[in-house]
């Protein structure tokens, strides 16, 4: 019976005001739960049942715990975001969604949710970012023995297969739930195939520990995976996501991102091939003089846990890098701010070898000057060309044809950053970044595991 006032409670949470918990001075309220909530949910054509809601609930509130203590902190360093910081955000959201700002503020009126929800999201996040630059980024070093280390262990590993796979998992609490868990793993399938989201499916339904990632579990090489899951892999191609899969965990499903042969130079063919016949390939050109550019980029990493509202903040972010660099030098300078794979000098090559939408970004953008923000999966990438390159015409003439075309492919997510290449594709500054990149996400979560555990937090939900 004690219980049963504590359920009534949880199960009207959609209806209860005032304060929800107490974050030190700070408070958040039932209304701030819901209101963030709605936002993450504002893309999701289905409402998630009560019981989802409720657990979606929970984890919205941990997270607006964790704004607070990092707003906190960084007012505590004298960092503050302005108005135009928000603005300019707000801005970049709209131009993605191809609206107008005052389009884009009309649509955020009609789905109900305060606009403040979606300023503070960004407040937070870019408080925090510069928090974590100016206090934890000069600590992060890297030496070459590690470097040495983390490429000898990717260079044991050539010739074997790698899979980049993204997993959700439904446990099963009871034999007689088997069909009822079935039944949910083909809806998750049937709803992804729609059109849903994988990573939001992830976040939602799976059990897995990569469940707050979006399901993502990197790059797996072959032999480090359940047999029953391997032997699906091995059946799939890339973009595909596989039927449910029984081991003695639960149903398993996979979603398989890209494919590759360590030490291969190329990623192998799939095993099965994709079930739309590929278009005829374009006309042949006579080709021009073969372009080669050498290149530098900085990547400002993306979370598979970010909404979209701070995605947009970094795109935003990235542009603003626009007026801050010119030149090369500028740039080998600015890069050293910017922890992340990706961030690198990456050489020189052919303006064809790379992935379209980069080539789009470069192929004419004048010697010194920063492209525009292009969006990888896992991350945000300005790019400069330092030098660009091509034969003498009558070198050219002398030169071979090209071989044919290869079938067309499907659009490419670049750009592409250490961690979605495979591993032993990464340069020494690759790796350098990744192993620096992964040591200050450490230090992240160690500060604010401190921060918590110094704070006074009254959770009422």
């Amino acid at each position: 019976l004690a219980a049963a006032p504590a359920k009534a409670a949880q199960e009207d949470i959609a209806h209860r005001t005032g304060i929800a918990a107490t974050v030190n001075d700070d408070a958040i309220t039932f209304s701030d739960i819901r209101n963030r909530l709605d936002l993450y949910l504002a893309g999701n054509p289905e409402t998630p049942p009560p019981e989802i809601r409720r657990k979606l609930e929970k984890q919205v509130l941990d997270k607006l715990i964790d704004e607070k203590l990092q707003l906190q902190e960084a007012k505590k360093d004298g960092i503050t975001v302005t108005d135009d910081d928000i603005k300019r955000g707000m801005e970049q959201i709209a131009r993605q969604n191809k609206l107008s700002p005052a389009e884009f503020q009309d649509r955020i009126d009609r789905t109900g949710v305060k606009r403040s929800t979606l300023t503070e999201q960004i407040r937070a996040e870019i408080a925090w970012s510069q928090v974590v630059r100016r206090k934890l980024r000069p600590e992060v070093n890297v030496s070459e023995s590690e470097i040495d280390s983390a490429m000898a262990q990717m260079s044991h590993g050539k010739g074997k297969t790698e899979y980049r796979v993204a997993e959700i998992l439904l446990t099963i609490p009871s034999a007689e739930m088997e069909d009822t868990v079935r039944h949910d793993a083909d809806k998750i399938i049937e709803d992804v195939q729609k059109g849903g989201s994988f990573p939001s499916a992830a976040r939602q339904y799976s059990k897995a520990p990569g469940a707050a990632q979006g399901g993502d579990l990197g790059w797996i090489r072959q032999g480090m995976l359940n047999e029953k899951l391997e032997e699906a892999l091995a059946k799939m191609h890339p973009g595909q996501i596989s039927a449910p899969i029984r081991t003695d965990k639960g149903y398993h499903i996979l979603f398989l991102r890209d494919v590759h042969v360590a030490g291969a130079a190329t990623p192998p063919k799939a095993a099965t091939p994709a079930p739309a016949a590929a278009p005829p390939p374009p006309k042949a050109e006579t080709p021009g003089p073969e372009v080669t550019l050498h290149l530098r980029q900085i990547t400002i990493p993306i979370s598979p846990t970010d909404p979209e509202p701070v995605i947009a903040a970094k795109m935003n972010r990235a542009a603003t890098l626009k007026a801050e660099i010119s030149g090369c030098e500028q740039m080998e300078k600015r890069a050293k701010d910017f922890i992340s794979p990706g961030t690198a000098d990456l050489g020189s090559g052919p303006l064809s070898s790379l992935p379209e939408p980069v080539r789009k970004a470069v192929a004419d953008l004048p010697v010194g000057e920063l492209s525009a923000p292009i969006r990888g999966d896992n991350g945000v990438a300005v790019m400069m060309v330092c030098e660009r390159s091509s034969p003498p015409a009558e070198e050219a003439a002398a030169a071979p044809p090209p071989p044919p075309a290869p079938a067309p492919q499907p659009p490419a997510q670049a750009p592409p950053t250490a961690a979605e290449a495979p591993p032993e594709e990464a340069s020494r500054d690759q790796v350098a970044n990744q192993i620096g990149m992964k040591r200050l996400d450490q230090m992240q979560e160690r500060y604010l595991r401190d921060l918590r555990a110094t704070a006074f937090i009254d959770k009422r939900l």
